[in-house]
């Protein structure tokens, strides 16, 4: 007999607690002398041998539980030829291969799979073993099977990738994998890893293992490994003049416990150097280098980010010193400002003041009445913003409904010149709600906005530096928002300040209930005023573009011309043959290696960048005895190797046999036959 937790038999000695009770309290005779035995009753012999009888066998009893429940403490197995019997029950077993972008590092992914191979080689006869590959997300690569050759098949088939790590969701899989199997032995996973310290997020809702699950961990690459890496960029995506003036900033991060100097920084563009710097990085410290000032060419520009260089640079990993993104140059859209002609003029001056102050603007305006505007010239425009126009002709508002139902923008005020009736009648059905009447404010008061949502692309400027609250109203509509629209900001009576709909394909449209000039509110004389209209315009105006994608990110790529998606090579340059399409006819594309993806239209090619999960370039590792401890239901330690599998066969067997529960049935009984004697013997004392 075997025992897998030994150190309990030290509680034998608590067998010498009933012995010396029984020696403490077992009856002594005292001599008493008397002059005559006349009045002294007479004990048969045969009763006090069998009081000392009883007394034995409580004591025996009261052992021998104690034994029994020392011993199912132990968890005690048969490893003989009973023991051989049990172990050739089925099993089923899930190798958990790591296949993360730190895996590349110091032939990681190597030793990985050879241990993987060892551990299917070590199978026994009829065990059931599934092969799982992990990043940020995991491949069901093979089934259970017993077929060693299958397996082998699927683990030469798996190459390490570029995703990040997460350990979590390779072990929901692995456990919800079990449930295809119906093993009558252990079901164990034994998880292959780097174990990267990042590939756990201690923050997240703890997640545990079923108890029924065996885990394993097994450690391969080195137990230290400093790295250099950028980490981010970033840079407007969308720019619509020659010089780039906005800051492009990268991050470069020193994962290793020296510092780092004379670090070489190299920014170039297509392919040609803009600007190199040097700089120096503490250690497992970050440095920001910014670069602005220069030009950039018509339509779609690759940038790339490189370091090289620096001291203990004999360690450094490659891969992940290239940062790639992309900056799109193009000429500024048309937009329209349409105002009343009640107003004679400078009804708009505050906003074309504000629309047309700065650099890198999206939009040339133009500013017409309603009267003024030909329907035709609506069509050329990407933004129009309704600037309390007043009634509009039923030709106008219908143009107004097309250009937004195809994708385009539009922004309305209404102020004491809209009426409600008509705003109605001609808006219905673009408009984000259905005004109702004006609200006045009385002499000396003024209405402010109380409630803004500031997590809003539009008032996320205002989240640090500055609140609308300061602005000052006296008037503004009433209003209903139509169903599937948002209020993103209301007075302080809960009336809607600024609503926002979409329409049609992508078309959005933006209600703001009070004036955009001074005749309702004091908010065009405010600091306010300028970042609050041009987060407006950006939010509603701006295609929205991006300078790169993560690995495990995907993106569309729009038609071409003829109706058709394009063809799209990979950075390594391999045609994707897989066609998945959005009910619009886009090609979705998940980045899945770093560089730039290119997408071939027939009129010019294009770009998407496609970078690294910055925090997997971290090669420090994770404490397996804490990771272990809180994912299984028993928080054992972590084990690896021969030693490993020695203590799976054993826990195998022991749950296999599980004869520490009969052993505690047979204690429970024995205390209580021991209570019922010691009972009726105290009881027959009592009567005697």
């Amino acid at each position: 007999m075997s025992f897998l937790n030994p150190i309990f038999l030290l509680g034998l000695a608590a067998l010498a607690a009933p012995v010396l009770v029984h020696l403490v309290r077992r009856t002594r005779a005292r001599r008493v002398e008397f002059p005559t035995l006349m009045f002294v009753r007479q004990v048969p012999q045969r009763t006090i041998r069998r009081k000392k009888l009883h007394n034995l066998l409580l004591l025996l009893l009261r052992c021998l539980a104690l034994l029994l429940v020392v011993l199912a403490f132990t968890r005690p197995f048969f490893s003989g030829s009973s023991a051989a019997e049990t172990s050739k029950l089925e099993r089923a077993t899930v190798i958990l291969l790591d296949a993360s972008f730190s895996m590349r590092h110091a032939a990681c992914f190597d030793d990985a799979r050879r241990r993987a191979d060892a551990l299917v080689s070590e199978a026994r006869d009829g065990e059931q073993i599934a092969l799982i590959s992990f990043d940020h997300g995991y491949t069901i690569d093979s089934r259970f099977t017993a077929d060693q050759g299958k397996l082998r098949a699927a683990l030469s088939a798996v190459k390490a990738g570029w995703g990040g790590t997460d350990y979590e969701q390779a072990l929901r899989a692995a456990e919800t994998l079990f449930r295809e199997v119906n093993a009558g032995g252990m079901k164990r996973i034994l998880m292959i890893s780097d174990f990267q310290a990042t590939g756990w997020n201690t923050a997240d809702a703890p997640y545990r293992l079923g108890g029924d699950l065996q885990l394993a961990l097994i450690e391969v690459g080195e137990v230290a490994s400093p790295n250099l890496a950028v980490t981010e960029v970033n840079a407007r995506a969308l720019i619509f003049t020659q010089k780039y003036t906005d800051k492009l900033s990268a991050r470069v991060a020193n994962f290793s416990d020296d510092a780092r100097a004379r670090v070489a920084i190299d920014f170039s563009i297509n392919d040609q150097t803009i600007e190199k710097r040097e700089i120096s990085i503490d250690a497992r410290g970050t440095t920001t280098v910014e670069f602005a000032g220069f030009n950039v060419g018509e339509g779609i520009n690759r940038g790339v980010i490189a370091v090289s260089g620096g001291n203990n640079d004999g360690g450094d990993f490659d891969p992940d010193n290239r940062f790639h993104f992309t900056l799109r140059r193009q000429p500024p859209s048309k937009a329209l400002i349409v105002e009343s002609a009640s107003r004679g003029g400078g009804q708009s001056f505050y906003l074309r003041s504000a629309l047309t102050t700065g650099e890198n603007l999206p939009f040339v305006w133009t500013i017409k009445t309603s009267g003024q505007i030909d329907p035709d010239e609506i069509d050329e425009c990407r933004l129009i913003i309704l600037n309390d126009a007043g009634a509009l002709s039923n030709t106008l508002a219908e143009k107004l409904r097309r250009h937004v139902e195809v994708g385009r923008a539009l922004v309305i005020a209404a102020g004491r010149l809209t009426d409600a009736t008509d705003f109605n009648r001609q808006l219905a059905g673009v408009a984000p709600a259905t005004l109702g009447e004006p609200v006045q404010a009385g002499r000396g008061e003024e209405i402010l906005i109380s409630e803004v949502k500031t997590d809003h692309p539009v008032f996320e400027i205002f989240r640090g530096n500055g609140r609308l609250a300061a602005a000052r109203f006296t008037g503004y509509h009433r209003s209903q928002p139509v169903p599937n629209s948002s209020v993103i900001a209301r007075f302080e009576d809960g009336s809607p300040a600024l609503i926002e709909a979409t329409a049609g394909t992508k078309g959005k449209v933006l209600l703001f209930t009070s004036t955009l000039d001074a005749s309702w509110t004091d908010l065009p004389l405010t600091s306010l005023y300028l970042p609050f209209v041009q987060q407006i315009v950006r939010y509603v105006g701006e295609r929205e573009t991006v300078s790169y994608q993560t690995i495990g990110q995907s993106f569309t790529a729009p038609v071409s011309a003829d109706g058709t998606p394009p063809a799209v090579d990979t950075p390594g340059g391999t045609r994707l043959h897989e066609r998945t399409l959005t009910h619009t006819g886009e090609l979705i594309v998940t980045a899945s290696e770093p560089g730039f993806y290119r997408l071939r239209y027939p009129e010019q090619p294009t770009f998407i960048a496609a970078n690294l999960e910055g925090k997997e370039s971290d090669f420090a590792k994770l404490n397996l005895g804490e990771f272990s401890s809180a994912v299984t239901a028993a928080g054992g330690a972590p084990v690896t190797g021969a030693v490993e599998d020695a203590k799976l066969q054993n826990e195998e067997i022991e749950a296999r046999q599980r004869i520490w529960w009969p052993l505690l049935i047979v204690a429970a009984m024995l205390f209580v036959a021991e209570g019922l004697i010691a009972r009726r013997t105290k009881m027959a004392k009592m009567i005697g």
